[in-house]
Parts: C-alpha cells; structure tokens; sequence
C-alpha cells in the first residue's frame, strides 16, 4: 500500500519512518526544556537566589547525642604539666594495707603535690583509676602517663585536684613506669590512642564525698573600700 502526496509517491515503511523522526524531535525537544530548566533552577540555588529540596542542615543536638566512649580527649597540642602544679590525692581500692601510701611516696617523689592516702569507698578490680573535673583534664593525663595501665574518669568535681585509686590489679613491681621511660618525655605531647571525646560530650561521674583540699589554690584578693571623706 502506497500514498501520493505532492506528486510523490511513498510506502507505508516511509510514512512510519517520517512519523517516528517527528516523535523522537518532540521528545529529544522535551528533555532539552526539561534539562534546561533544572540547570538554570541549579545554578539559582548555587548562587543562593532560591531553596534547594534539601536546604535545612541535619543536626543532633547535644541532649540527644550518645555514646559508649567515656574516655575525655586530652587537650590538643599540649605539653604535659609540671609536677609540681598537680595535685593528687591518693586512695586504695584495695585490701592490702599500706598500698595507697607506697603510691603516694612513688609520685611524691616525682615532685607531685601530694595531699594525703586514704581508702577508697569500693574495690576497684583494675591497675589505676584517675578521677577529675573538667579543671584537671591536662593534669589527670599528666599523671597518667606514670602507670603502664590507667583510666581516665571524668566527674563533677570542680577545680584542678585530682584522685589516683590503685587497684588490685596494681603490681609495684610493674605498674609504675620508671622516671626515665620515653612516655615521660616532658617535651611530648598529651594523647591517647583510645576512643575519646571532648569533655562536653561525657556525662560526668558522681565526684567522692570529700574531695582534696588544694595547698595551691591561692584566694582572690579582696578590695577595701575606701573610707568616705569625712565632714569638716
């Protein structure tokens, strides 16, 4: 079958042909719209002149953030502390008498302010227990790189004092790094290689009931006020 327009003459497969080019030129001038409105919708968003679909910032606030990581991060790019500025109190969590006194001898002797061994509440099955406040982060790392085993618990406490409990996992013979190890390098900088988070985002610990005193806490100087001028 045959149709004769202009004068010419065409098969059914020619027709068929014409018919699916228009098709195609429709279509292909669609997609060409189409993707030219999204470049031009694109580049409105990219220059901030309209809202994207997916503009708001995927936030999780504080209250509703949690973890399994306890450890606080020590402070960045910080060398440790001298000695001699860290307080410490010493408690044993153990059965054996005169262990926390040993250990506070131990530190003493490395120049640490020591206030006193006690015992501690509960026995602590571990080698070392560091407590401190938020005040004592770079202190309680300080410390902690005394004892080949030791972990680190933030509490509530406030000010820079901090509490070392030995535990019954601590052996004299071993625990203590000696004073010339590299770990106490002065000139290397506070870290850890375990899982740690900023202070703000740890729950902290209920701080003991009584808490050191600190011999190097200085009060703030207070201001006499100056006597009114009196009458002549």
């Amino acid at each position: 079958m045959s149709e004769n327009r202009g004068g010419r003459l065409r098969t059914r497969r020619e027709v068929v042909r014409r018919h699916r080019r228009e098709r195609q030129v429709v279509v292909f001038g669609l997609l060409l719209i189409l993707l030219s409105a999204v470049s031009v919708g694109a580049a409105a968003v990219y220059r901030g002149e309209a809202q994207g679909p997916f503009d708001s910032t995927f936030k999780t606030s504080a209250a509703d953030f949690s973890s399994d990581i306890t450890l606080v991060c020590p402070p960045a790019s910080t060398l440790p502390l001298d000695p001699s500025t860290v307080v410490v109190r010493v408690l044993n969590g153990t059965s054996t008498s005169g262990l926390a006194g040993d250990v506070e001898s131990d530190l003493s002797g490395r120049s640490y302010v020591t206030v006193g061994a006690a015992n501690y509440a509960l026995t602590y099955d571990g080698v070392v227990k560091i407590l401190f406040g938020s005040d004592g982060i770079a202190a309680a790392y300080t410390l902690a790189r005394n004892f080949v085993e030791a972990e680190l618990v933030l509490d509530n406490r406030t000010g820079p004092t901090v509490d070392v409990v030995v535990g019954t996992g601590y052996d004299p013979a071993t625990s203590l790094r000696s004073a010339s190890s590299a770990e106490l390098d002065p000139d290397r900088d506070l870290y850890t290689d375990e899982p740690c988070l900023p202070w703000t985002q740890i729950v902290a610990q209920q701080a003991p009931r009584t808490l050191p005193d600190n011999p190097l806490a200085t009060d703030e100087p207070t201001t006499s006020a100056t006597p009114s001028p009196s009458a002549s």
